[in-house]
């Protein structure tokens, strides 16, 4: 996509919300980026048929004796512009077997806006604008549960693109 292309999906985009309390909130001091929900894009991506969803569970339940069995809810796209980060948090959960988030990211030609995960003392960067995640025509992908505390760091160029699923 060219940085005309770029530009013309993040003024399509709708502000982004958080989930509060069970309530989407709109507060530009804690997250600045622009989305669209699942019903205003039209996406040829199966997460099934190309393996993504079995390595994502591998990741997740491959030490269980009886791994169970998951599915992945399209939920939203994201467009993190110049300037656009999102604060420290944990996901709502948006049904009752919601068990974490899976976050899919384009390799679109950008600088910042790392996520930085949380959990038990820990923390883990992945930042998408790294050579390493950037290869043409694939997209780096990051799987967490919904008591992981993470955030998006400021974008300072370029344009951070993501699919989220439930």
């Amino acid at each position: 996509a060219t940085e005309e292309d770029l530009h013309k999906l993040a003024a399509a985009c709708d502000p982004a919300t958080f989930g509060m309390n069970q309530l989407d909130v709109l507060d530009e001091s804690y997250r600045k980026a622009g989305k669209l929900d699942r019903t205003d894009f039209a996406l040829n991506l199966d997460i099934v048929g190309n393996g993504l969803l079995q390595a994502v569970h591998s990741a997740l339940f491959d030490w269980e004796d009886n791994p169970r069995g998951i599915k992945a809810e399209l939920y939203k796209l994201n467009v993190y512009g110049p300037g656009s980060f999102f604060k420290a948090h944990k996901d709502t959960p948006r049904g009752d077997d919601m068990f974490g988030s899976l976050v899919l990211n384009f390799p679109v030609k950008h600088e910042g806006g790392a996520l930085v995960l949380r959990h038990d003392g820990r923390e883990v960067v992945h930042d998408a604008s790294a050579a390493a995640y950037t290869a043409p025509n694939q997209v780096s992908w990051v799987a967490f549960y919904s008591d992981v505390e993470h955030e998006v760091l400021p974008v300072q160029s370029g344009y951070r693109i993501t699919l989220t699923y439930n």
